[in-house]
Protein backbone atom coordinates (compact mmCIF):
# COMPACT_ATOMS: atom_id res chain seq x y z
CA UNK A 1 0.00 0.00 0.00
CA UNK A 2 1.39 3.40 -0.97
CA UNK A 3 2.26 6.00 1.60
CA UNK A 4 0.28 9.20 1.58
CA UNK A 5 1.87 12.64 1.57
CA UNK A 6 3.68 13.28 4.85
CA UNK A 7 3.53 9.65 6.02
CA UNK A 8 6.60 7.61 7.03
CA UNK A 9 6.92 3.92 7.81
CA UNK A 10 9.15 2.62 10.61
CA UNK A 11 9.86 -0.76 12.16
CA UNK A 12 7.54 -1.22 15.12
CA UNK A 13 9.40 -0.43 18.36
CA UNK A 14 7.36 -2.78 20.54
CA UNK A 15 7.83 -5.97 18.53
CA UNK A 16 11.00 -4.86 16.70
CA UNK A 17 9.42 -5.72 13.38
CA UNK A 18 8.41 -9.26 14.32
CA UNK A 19 4.68 -8.56 14.61
CA UNK A 20 4.36 -10.46 17.87
CA UNK A 21 5.18 -9.81 21.52
CA UNK A 22 5.38 -11.93 24.63
CA UNK A 23 2.55 -11.42 27.09
CA UNK A 24 1.74 -13.03 30.43
CA UNK A 25 -1.27 -15.29 30.17
CA UNK A 26 -3.88 -15.93 32.85
CA UNK A 27 -1.87 -19.00 33.83
CA UNK A 28 1.16 -16.81 34.57
CA UNK A 29 3.11 -18.25 31.63
CA UNK A 30 4.52 -16.18 28.80
CA UNK A 31 2.77 -16.56 25.46
CA UNK A 32 3.32 -14.98 22.06
CA UNK A 33 0.54 -12.70 20.90
CA UNK A 34 -0.01 -10.27 18.05
CA UNK A 35 1.53 -6.82 18.66
CA UNK A 36 -1.19 -4.24 19.33
CA UNK A 37 0.89 -1.27 18.14
CA UNK A 38 1.40 -2.55 14.59
CA UNK A 39 -1.51 -5.04 14.50
CA UNK A 40 0.94 -7.83 13.69
CA UNK A 41 2.37 -6.13 10.60
CA UNK A 42 5.78 -5.33 12.10
CA UNK A 43 5.79 -1.69 11.00
CA UNK A 44 3.95 1.49 11.87
CA UNK A 45 3.08 4.57 9.84
CA UNK A 46 3.55 8.00 11.35
CA UNK A 47 3.24 11.64 10.28
CA UNK A 48 6.26 13.84 9.56
CA UNK A 49 6.34 15.34 13.06
CA UNK A 50 6.55 11.91 14.73
CA UNK A 51 8.99 10.82 12.01
CA UNK A 52 11.31 13.75 12.78
CA UNK A 53 11.34 12.73 16.47
CA UNK A 54 12.05 9.08 15.60
CA UNK A 55 14.85 10.10 13.24
CA UNK A 56 16.32 12.34 15.96
CA UNK A 57 16.37 9.26 18.20
CA UNK A 58 18.35 7.34 15.57
CA UNK A 59 15.61 5.33 13.86
CA UNK A 60 15.73 5.02 10.09
CA UNK A 61 12.47 5.01 8.13
CA UNK A 62 11.66 1.91 6.11
CA UNK A 63 9.80 4.09 3.61
CA UNK A 64 9.36 7.81 3.15
CA UNK A 65 6.48 9.70 1.54
CA UNK A 66 6.35 10.63 -2.12
CA UNK A 67 8.20 13.88 -1.60
CA UNK A 68 8.26 15.12 -5.16
CA UNK A 69 4.72 16.40 -4.65
CA UNK A 70 5.44 17.89 -1.23
CA UNK A 71 8.50 20.01 -1.85
CA UNK A 72 10.97 20.71 -4.55
CA UNK A 73 13.68 23.17 -5.27
CA UNK A 74 17.43 23.42 -5.56
CA UNK A 75 18.14 22.05 -2.06
CA UNK A 76 15.91 19.00 -2.60
CA UNK A 77 17.41 18.41 -6.05
CA UNK A 78 20.95 18.58 -4.68
CA UNK A 79 20.05 16.31 -1.79
CA UNK A 80 18.62 13.72 -4.20
CA UNK A 81 21.64 14.01 -6.50
CA UNK A 82 24.16 13.29 -3.71
CA UNK A 83 22.04 10.56 -2.17
CA UNK A 84 21.64 8.81 -5.54
CA UNK A 85 25.40 9.08 -6.13
CA UNK A 86 26.15 7.50 -2.75
CA UNK A 87 23.49 4.79 -3.16
CA UNK A 88 25.14 3.72 -6.40
CA UNK A 89 28.31 3.07 -4.36
CA UNK A 90 26.80 1.30 -1.35
CA UNK A 91 28.66 -1.92 -2.17
CA UNK A 92 31.94 0.00 -1.83
CA UNK A 93 31.05 1.46 1.57
CA UNK A 94 30.77 -0.09 5.00
CA UNK A 95 27.39 -1.01 6.50
CA UNK A 96 27.64 1.67 9.23
CA UNK A 97 28.44 4.31 6.61
CA UNK A 98 25.42 3.25 4.53
CA UNK A 99 23.17 3.41 7.58
CA UNK A 100 24.37 6.93 8.39
CA UNK A 101 23.87 8.02 4.77
CA UNK A 102 20.29 6.74 4.90
CA UNK A 103 19.76 8.45 8.23
CA UNK A 104 21.13 11.76 6.95
CA UNK A 105 18.93 11.62 3.85
CA UNK A 106 15.79 10.69 5.82
CA UNK A 107 16.45 13.41 8.38
CA UNK A 108 17.02 16.02 5.67
CA UNK A 109 13.79 14.96 3.95
CA UNK A 110 11.87 15.30 7.21
CA UNK A 111 13.37 18.73 7.82
CA UNK A 112 12.42 19.90 4.31
CA UNK A 113 8.87 18.70 4.90
CA UNK A 114 8.67 20.95 7.95
CA UNK A 115 10.35 23.90 6.16
CA UNK A 116 13.52 23.67 8.24
CA UNK A 117 16.22 24.22 5.63
CA UNK A 118 19.21 24.76 7.91
CA UNK A 119 19.16 21.26 9.49
CA UNK A 120 18.54 19.84 6.00
CA UNK A 121 21.63 21.69 4.70
CA UNK A 122 23.71 20.23 7.55
CA UNK A 123 22.74 16.70 6.50
CA UNK A 124 23.39 17.56 2.85
CA UNK A 125 26.89 18.68 3.87
CA UNK A 126 27.33 15.31 5.61
CA UNK A 127 26.38 13.50 2.37
CA UNK A 128 28.84 15.61 0.40
CA UNK A 129 31.64 14.84 2.89
CA UNK A 130 30.77 11.12 2.68
CA UNK A 131 31.04 11.31 -1.11
CA UNK A 132 34.51 12.88 -0.99
CA UNK A 133 36.17 9.45 -1.01
CA UNK A 134 34.69 8.93 -4.50
CA UNK A 135 35.84 12.32 -5.79
CA UNK A 136 37.89 10.87 -8.65
CA UNK A 137 34.86 9.22 -10.27
CA UNK A 138 33.67 10.56 -13.58
CA UNK A 139 30.09 10.86 -12.31
CA UNK A 140 31.04 12.74 -9.12
CA UNK A 141 28.31 15.38 -8.82
CA UNK A 142 30.42 18.31 -7.61
CA UNK A 143 28.99 21.17 -5.60
CA UNK A 144 26.33 23.29 -7.31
Amino acid sequence: MALVAGEYEFTCSDCRGDGSVQVAGTDGELHWDRCDDCRGIGSVRVDEEDAAERIDLGQTPLRTPPTSELHSGPLKDELDQWFDFLCARKEESSAPANIMIGYAYGFAEAMLLTDREEPAREKLDYLIRAAEKFKGRSDFPGRR
